[in-house]
């Protein structure tokens, strides 16, 4: 009889999943990540690569014969990633983003405001909820604070750009591939 559960229900696109086989009297499996991956591993491992909602499915054989169960997992986008940024700033800048994006929606990593200059870890308040992305660094007791929407394949953004409060013009990002 072929079972199995997951040690996420709802990963963000890239994170791994563990799959935990539960089948009873089976000697070989495989396992259809929905993704055009498989495994033939008792209890794989497995990272989907893009957001979207796939269906696993685990084919269990022992003596008594061949049996098949499936599961849906939904995989929801991931901000993780290097990106480029460019925002005005008196004049227009160019700036990067090493960002690392949790499945609470919290955001860690750095910003470098312009090529050159020393990297700044983002704080606590940098967070995506829904297409909202907010990113916040200190540098020299200033506050910069990037807020903006994410477009629906999660790899551009776009929005307003302030320090310490004050609107400073506009920013947007595109993620590196």
């Amino acid at each position: 009889m072929a079972a199995f559960t997951m040690d996420k229900s709802s990963p963000l696109a890239l994170d791994t999943v563990n799959f935990s086989n539960q089948s009873t009297d089976a000697a070989s499996f495989i396992w259809d990540f929905g993704d055009d991956s498989v495994s033939s591993a008792e209890n794989p491992s497995h990272a989907f690569g893009k957001q979207g909602t796939y269906t696993v499915t685990l084919t269990a054989e022992g003596e008594g014969g061949t049996n098949s169960t499936s599961q849906m997992i939904a995989i929801l986008p991931s901000l993780t990633g290097k990106w480029s940024s460019t925002f005005t700033y008196f004049d227009p800048y160019h700036g990067s983003l090493n960002l690392v994006h949790n499945v609470s929606g919290g955001i860690t990593g750095s910003m470098e405001l312009m090529e050159g200059f020393s990297s700044l870890p983002l704080t606590s308040a940098s967070k995506i909820t829904g297409t909202s992305v907010t990113i916040e660094a200190i540098d020299q007791g200033s506050k910069f604070a990037f807020k903006g929407t994410v477009n629906a394949d999660h790899d551009f953004i776009t929005g307003d750009f302030f320090v310490d409060g004050m609107h400073f013009g506009n920013w947007y990002a595109i993620k590196k591939k």
